[in-house]
């Protein structure tokens, strides 16, 4: 078997992808649910990995440990791999209880922990749970690797929302988290493609989702952009944009922050981080926003070689990538006599 050469610089992207969102929710993660303020007093501008601390002082999770955000994502990509670069919603499921477990368990939101255990005990991993409260962003974070499954295939935009629709429900049922999910996913895939530059994104996004609270809330990233050139300004007004788990909030501050600084991965993550709240999810679709759009040459190889687990997200890259050459009809069975 042999299979088409591909330009060094798409692999790159989905390197950069799956390392930015790690690195992203890697900063995050100590300083969720922290004001800005209180960030800035125990860290002052936060931009490098540091430790979860328990209330007595002592390492709760080391630096550089990513979070459910991510752990999500790779489950998902798992089973892209071994289905061919096509989703399977139960191999995803199962991965995903696995969580209930491990030590990713404690970061896992109330809507995810809820839906898993449900699906537990009746086996339906399309059930997510609805209600006041449920549509928190952590299933927009994951949607970024089906953006980099279809980015190398000729574009059918149902079967790309079908496959948004059933990740997302896995956990959430909620109209606003699906949609915020694609807003990600569809984001991804035009990085990945690199023709649509980073002013005109959220422009471009906005045009292709429903519109609800999520695109309303992305308008105003569009009309309002982030102060240029200054990253603390830029953080403070990101958390007035909405820096809670909500759905809208998470996405539209995410996008914010990436387009604050496009060229600058660490700055945009940084912005994305300080701005306190729901850090570690909104660094996780910063990172991956960044991470595409730069390629993984431009990360801080600093971060790159802190971060927990990175030889696995390097496999799971060029893996997804092979898979996505697959889904695409780009390998080439050749026969044998």
């Amino acid at each position: 078997m042999v299979h088409e050469t591909q330009p060094v610089d798409l692999l790159d992207r989905f390197l950069g992808c799956l390392l930015g969102m790690a690195i992203g929710d890697a900063l995050g993660m100590p300083v969720a649910g922290l004001t800005p303020e209180e960030i800035t007093a125990r860290y002052g501008w936060h931009d490098q990995f540091v430790p979860l601390l328990a209330p007595d002082g002592s390492v709760e999770v080391p630096a550089g440990t990513f979070t459910d955000e991510t752990e999500l994502a790779l489950c998902l990509i798992e089973s892209a791999i071994g289905s061919g670069g096509y989703l399977d919603v139960a191999a995803t499921g199962y991965r995903f209880l696995r969580l209930l477990e491990g030590p990713g368990a404690p970061f896992l939101d109330e809507p995810s922990r809820r839906a898993l255990a449900d699906a537990a005990e009746h086996g339906d991993f399309q059930r997510g749970v609805a209600g006041p409260g449920m549509a928190t962003g952590s299933a927009a974070a994951r949607a970024a690797p089906i953006g980099l499954l279809h980015a190398l295939c000729r574009f059918n935009p149902e079967l790309f929302v079908r496959d948004v629709l059933r990740a997302t429900v896995i956990t959430h049922a909620e109209p606003e988290v699906v949609n915020g999910a694609l807003a990600v996913a569809y984001a991804v895939l035009l990085l990945v493609q690199g023709m649509t530059p980073p002013e005109v994104l959220v422009d471009e996004v906005v045009r292709f989702i429903d519109e609800d609270a999520v695109a309303q809330r992305l308008r105003r990233v569009a009309s309002c952009p982030l102060p240029a050139g200054d990253p603390a300004a830029a953080a403070t007004q990101l958390a007035m944009l909405g820096s809670s788990a909500a759905v809208d909030e998470v996405v539209a501050s995410a996008f914010a922050a990436f387009v604050a600084a496009p060229d600058d991965f660490r700055q945009a993550i940084a912005i994305a981080v300080n701005a306190g709240g729901a850090s570690d999810t909104r660094g996780a679709i910063a990172g991956a926003l960044a991470g595409t759009h730069l390629g993984a040459r431009a990360l801080p190889s600093a971060l790159v070689e802190a971060l927990d687990g990175q030889p696995y997200l390097v496999m799971a890259a060029r893996g997804l990538f092979q898979a996505a050459q697959q889904r695409a009809g780009r390998f080439l069975c050749l026969l044998v006599r």
